[in-house]
């Protein structure tokens, strides 16, 4: 159960509108779209951030990051979500669980490095 009003068709005019187009491509509004449409303005910039987000990406690779920071940060939801997406965009589960093995190893050295204050001693060399 969510822990915010959810507002199915009840937010302002332009939210109601965008939930109407939702609706339209997914049969129904998913809950996280309910949960950001109280105020239509603050729904269509968040849409439209993750539309723009990662141009010039192919789209399985902008699931898999997707995929990749969801598991990294623990949102069940979304990684319900991206992992229907991956898998109706062609992706394997194979390809799903190798992202998830890469951002799993990456946040424990980050982690890691955080932990003990290591110096940055793998940087690219600035060109001038």
């Amino acid at each position: 159960m969510a822990s915010v009003k959810l507002y199915n068709q009840t937010g302002d005019s332009k939210a109601q509108s965008i939930q109407n187009s939702i609706e339209k491509k997914f049969g129904r509004i998913p809950e996280v779209f309910q949960a950001m449409g109280r105020n239509g303005d603050f729904l269509e910039a968040v849409l439209k951030l993750a539309e723009v987000s990662g141009r010039g990406l192919d789209p399985k690779t902008k699931e898999l990051i997707i995929i990749a920071v969801s598991a990294v940060n623990g949102c069940t939801y979304c990684l319900d979500a991206h992992r229907s997406a991956a898998l109706q965009l062609g992706l394997t589960d194979e390809d799903i669980t190798a992202a998830i093995e890469v951002a799993s190893a990456i946040s424990l050295f980050n982690t890691y490095n955080k932990a003990i204050d290591l110096d940055s001693d793998l940087k690219t060399p600035v060109k001038e």
